[in-house]
């Protein structure tokens, strides 16, 4: 079966994949993360993976569905398979893990599987409560295009990018949470210099509302 995106892409049709916008340019296409005005700074393809790495902040993003992509931007690829090529660059496995859930074929692996098999310091992340985790889900996940089809009875829609099993930042936010049930740290204002995963320091951003929705 082919899925949306390779409908989209064969048809020649604009569409949206997390904060992507793709049109027809010519015979190839345009990429960027929409709004394109006057001083869009046009990146080549071979720049894109280095330049998606840091926020609009210059921050790091140790995730790369996070929805924190640096805006005014653009893309030219000369043909379908850059383009493909392109948003593997911003969002890796993106297109591949549309296509197999499209087929059936993409395998899923529930959170506490992938928390029980943690080691080291990362071990506690299993210890974390279900509220605690469902929290943790909901927070992280938010942050990211990437809809988790591990849990339950959730599908991806056209438009958003199939997450097979938590990553690591999603387990290492785990791992914080089950230290913050046993000794909650006091709130902090959001701090836009604290990196994105920097979860151990008050004012990251993904902590506080997480604890904020804890004392409500």
């Amino acid at each position: 079966m082919v899925s949306w995106l390779g409908k989209a892409i064969a048809a020649r049709e604009p569409f949206a994949l997390g904060e992507l916008r793709a049109e027809p340019a010519g015979a190839g296409w345009s990429l960027h993360p929409g709004n394109i005005r006057p001083g869009t700074t046009p990146i080549e393809a071979a720049e894109l993976e280095e330049y998606v790495r840091s926020d609009s902040a210059g921050r790091y993003r140790p995730l790369s569905g996070s929805r924190n992509l640096r805006r005014g931007w653009q893309v030219t690829t000369a043909d379908d398979g850059a383009l493909t090529a392109a948003i593997e660059a911003i969002y890796p496995l993106a297109t591949r893990h549309i296509e197999m859930a499209a087929a059936g074929t993409l395998r899923t692996v529930p959170i506490r599987d992938v928390l029980k098999r943690q080691s080291g310091r990362y071990s506690a992340a299993a210890e974390l409560s279900d509220e605690g985790q469902a929290l943790a889900e909901q927070v992280v996940c938010g942050a990211c295009v990437r809809t988790p089809v591990w849990r339950d009875g959730v599908r991806s829609p056209a438009g958003e990018v199939p997450c097979p099993e938590a990553c690591s930042v999603l387990v290492s936010f785990c791992r914080e949470a089950q230290r913050w049930e046993a000794a909650p740290p006091p709130p902090a204002p959001v701090k836009s210099s604290v990196g994105f995963a920097d979860f151990e320091t008050a004012g990251n951003e993904l902590r506080e509302e997480y604890l904020a929705r804890r004392r409500e």
